[in-house]
């Protein structure tokens, strides 16, 4: 999609999304997030449903394109594990697709985004096309980060795909870097608690999808 196509699909939707930004209109999507947000829900159900939300987003991030060349799936560590096959089933096989995983933590007294883990090459020379998918986006912060480590490595456009995003969170995001990203939201709710965490959001996604709810961190 050129950058032109990008702003006339701005044009179009609610003022209160940022301009880059562009919420689902899946119909089926909301009765799959209220599912999600049943916290009673087991992992496996979480890790089902969530690949299920993936699918529409998938669908919804390239039905108006097909990039040509080689084309990055960036793995937001660990949660976006669980979006990853929906992606690469969409993508596949008219593209050529790499996959890279950035493992980021977030501290718990500051709340500001820790990396831990950085797969992509040391030099970028041929991937200029990327698709992010993390299913959360809270305060902002990861979001933010991931973003600037694509940016200076030289991608030329992001698509960073997310099942649920805070107001404020999306916004901090969406303006790191206005011009080169586009986001694809599922869902939005309105803030974050004082532990970062959505509210009312699904709960700590990671946790749930692979079931350390009560582990020692």
């Amino acid at each position: 999609m050129s950058m032109t196509s990008h702003i006339a699909v701005a044009a179009s939707k609610p003022s209160s999304l940022p301009a880059n930004a562009r919420l689902s209109t899946n119909p089926f999507l909301a009765s799959k997030l209220n599912h999600l947000r049943d916290r009673s829900r087991s992992s496996s159900d979480v890790r089902a449903t969530t690949a299920e939300l993936a699918r529409i987003l998938a669908v919804e991030a390239t039905q108006d394109e097909r990039p040509g060349g080689k084309v990055g799936l960036i793995v937001v560590l660990r949660s976006g594990l669980a979006m990853c096959d929906a992606f690469l089933s969409q993508l596949a096989p008219d593209t050529d697709v790499v996959v890279y995983h950035i493992g980021m933590f977030r501290e718990r007294t500051t709340l500001e985004p820790v990396e831990y883990y950085n797969k992509l090459p040391n030099i970028n020379t041929d991937v200029k096309r990327v698709y992010v998918v993390d299913p959360l986006i809270a305060t902002g912060g990861t979001s933010s980060a991931v973003i600037e480590i694509l940016h200076e490595w030289g991608v030329d456009h992001i698509t960073f795909v997310t099942i649920l995003a805070s107001r404020d969170g999306l916004n901090r995001a969406a303006d790191v870097w206005p011009e080169g990203t586009t986001f694809v939201v599922g869902a939005i709710d309105d803030g974050v608690d004082r532990h970062g965490y959505l509210v009312p959001g699904i709960g700590d996604i990671g946790d749930r999808l692979f079931g350390t709810e009560t582990s020692n961190r």
